[in-house]
């Protein structure tokens, strides 16, 4: 499971305490035949630290007067991936991953909205905003606008979700004398000219601590995306055909489908989802900037 499958998680955390009570905290474990491996030494378990739906200790000392319940991720009944084989992926569509997730506890209707407690602190805000804000501004102050890029898609899993780099750069040069960009991402991605290059410098909460300062953030699907949502900051999202946008669009979002077909789910590269790529006017999403930030 992605980082953004983990985020949809704390969602459904969130929706199970508000449903069946504040005195019950969630622990997230992965379930493996008739046993539970806890998340604790598991690198993404920091998606749940300083979370109050999560319990992330077990000890008499933390049971308190709560009830701690696991939480299973490995949940078959709450996979939207119905069959995985080696060539294609078949999602359940017909809802959000968010909703699917709440569906197995009996909750309809939830909030479309994960959570996450960014690490954001001065350091980087000092840093990063140096070459266009007053320095002795503290991270308490409201910056002004920039806009977060993460132009790369990760490639481990499918290569269709993928927004040809040339046309992020083309989105890029069309407004960097509008607006500043600041690029986010995995060390040792590519880089866009024209943007202030934060990748491989923060913590993937640090990164989310930073697009909750900007004005948007754009990219395409994926865990970034998610994570947007829990800082509160409106993405422009690319959705292509390789999976439903019912699926994984959030409604608070630009969410710019550019399919002709599909979904797909193939994990080979699909012509459709690369001529759909191509033939896309990058314009569309400048346009949708300009008016969203009346630039």
């Amino acid at each position: 499971m992605g980082l953004g499958g983990y985020l949809c998680w704390t969602a459904v955390a969130r929706e199970i305490r508000k449903k069946y009570g504040e005195n019950i905290k969630l622990m997230p474990v992965e379930q493996h035949g008739s046993f539970y491996k806890f998340l604790f030494k598991h690198k993404d378990i920091e998606i749940f630290k300083d979370n109050e739906d999560f319990c992330l200790s077990y000890n008499r000392g933390s049971l308190n007067n709560n009830m701690i319940l696991p939480l299973v991720l490995n949940n078959p009944n709450a996979n939207y991936c119905k069959n995985d084989t080696q060539e294609k992926a078949f999602h359940r569509t017909d809802k959000h991953i968010i909703e699917q997730y709440c569906e197995v506890y009996g909750i309809q209707n939830p909030v479309l909205k994960c959570y996450l407690t960014p690490q954001a602190s001065d350091w980087w805000f000092k840093e990063i905003m140096s070459d266009w804000f007053d320095t002795t501004m503290s991270i308490h102050h409201k910056p002004p606008p920039f806009i977060t890029i993460e132009p790369n898609s990760n490639l481990d899993y499918t290569p269709n979700r993928v927004y040809p780099f040339e046309k992020w750069q083309s989105i890029v040069n069309a407004l960097k004398d509008k607006i500043p960009f600041v690029q986010v991402g995995t060390k040792g991605s590519r880089v866009l000219e024209n943007v202030i290059d934060w990748t491989g410098q923060s913590s993937f909460k640090n990164t989310a601590g930073m697009i909750g300062f900007s004005s948007l953030f754009l990219s395409s699907e994926g865990g970034l995306v998610h994570a947007a949502t829990a800082v509160n900051t409106k993405s422009v999202v690319v959705i292509t055909g390789y999976q439903s946008e019912k699926m994984v669009a959030y409604p608070q979002n630009i969410n710019v489908n550019i399919s002709s077909h599909g979904p797909c789910g193939l994990k080979f590269l699909c012509p459709e989802c690369k001529k759909d790529a191509e033939f896309h006017d990058w314009r569309e999403i400048t346009s949708l900037i300009e008016g969203e930030l009346c630039l």
